[in-house]
């Protein structure tokens, strides 16, 4: 007969019943039958932690010290974008594609990193993502919000003063037009270079430290280029936290200030998102010796590279029928 001490020791303990409740409830949550459900979710959490730190961060500018800055400048701003992006990506990059920004996702789209089915949906999650994001941002930092709005503008909310924590908008003497030129040249540095630094074909960079090197990337752009307006460089990122505040105190004119810049942010990043992926790939990326079996065309770069090849095939067929 199995003795008492026998009996005990094989009771399961209350970790191995907790890893069995753990275990239980993960295989019900897990989304294993719907990828694109997942991605999406992905999506949604890796950009709400952009916007929870990068919007923090101005937050912590802006309010600190009753308004004179003095928790921060715009170095640290820099920074806590670079990092907000490079912890969202890690955040959305397992379960997802890790791109938490509407104007590259349609740009890896065209270039075939990202299916276009998917679009739509990735777009919509990052949108919702920056909205709570910067919805839980106004939460923490209320009261402060408040007592700053109370002091400066006898509790009105003004877009060019409390809500420069959340979105942007030109500088002093800054026209639109350059403000759009900015957006367009900022995000196009941003695609070409998220590129550059994930395509496989290029310097076999591990994977696991993509998020470190776009999120360094994001800090040397904003430093570089966040002078003008704000360095928004991604749709989502500027619509969310606009949507959030026009519904939460700002009003209308979080979209009718400063001439309708609203539009900026969003446009201008996406053109610029396009033209630096296809200047990435057809500068970088089809010359690269793996850039993919020219017989059998999967991607962007293996179409181009199929016709280049095709075209000079076809030529020397034709120099070669001349000669005899």
């Amino acid at each position: 007969m199995p003795t008492e001490d026998a009996q005990t020791s094989s009771k399961p303990t209350l970790d191995e019943r907790l890893d069995v409740i753990r275990h239980t409830v993960a295989n019900k949550m897990r989304l294993r039958a719907m990828p694109v459900v997942r991605e999406c979710f992905a999506e949604f959490i890796g950009t709400a932690i952009l916007i929870i730190f990068g919007c923090g961060v101005l937050a912590q500018v802006i309010v600190g010290d009753n308004g004179k800055g003095g928790h921060g400048d715009f170095m640290s701003i820099s920074l806590g974008w670079g990092m907000a992006v490079m912890i969202g990506v890690f955040f959305s990059g397992g379960a997802g594609p890790g791109l938490i920004n509407p104007a590259v996702t349609l740009a890896f789209a065209i270039v075939g990193k990202v299916k276009f089915y998917k679009v739509l949906p990735y777009t919509l999650s990052q949108l919702l993502g920056a909205f709570v994001g910067a919805l839980l941002v106004l939460a923490i930092h209320y009261d402060g919000i408040v007592n700053l709005a109370e002091r400066d503008n006898n509790g009105e909310y003004k877009l060019n003063h409390t809500g420069k924590i959340f979105v942007t908008m030109p500088a002093e003497g800054i026209s639109n037009t350059a403000c759009f030129v900015d957006q367009l040249f900022g995000t196009f540095l941003l695609a070409s270079s998220a590129l550059a630094i994930t395509d496989k074909n290029n310097w076999h960079l591990p994977s696991y430290l993509h998020p470190f090197m776009i999120g360094m990337m994001i800090f040397t752009v904003v430093g570089a280029f966040g002078i003008n307006a704000g360095a928004a460089l991604n749709p989502a990122r500027d619509l969310g936290p606009r949507l959030m505040i026009a519904l939460c105190g700002w009003g209308t004119q979080s979209f009718t200030a400063y001439q309708y810049y609203f539009w900026i942010p969003i446009v201008g990043p996406y053109i610029g998102a396009i033209v630096g992926a296809i200047f990435y790939e057809m500068t970088i990326g089809i010359h690269l010796d793996e850039a993919g079996d020219p017989s059998l065309p999967k991607n962007f770069n293996d179409r181009v590279r199929s016709v280049i090849i095709l075209i000079f095939s076809h030529t020397d067929s034709i120099g070669a029928q001349k000669n005899h």
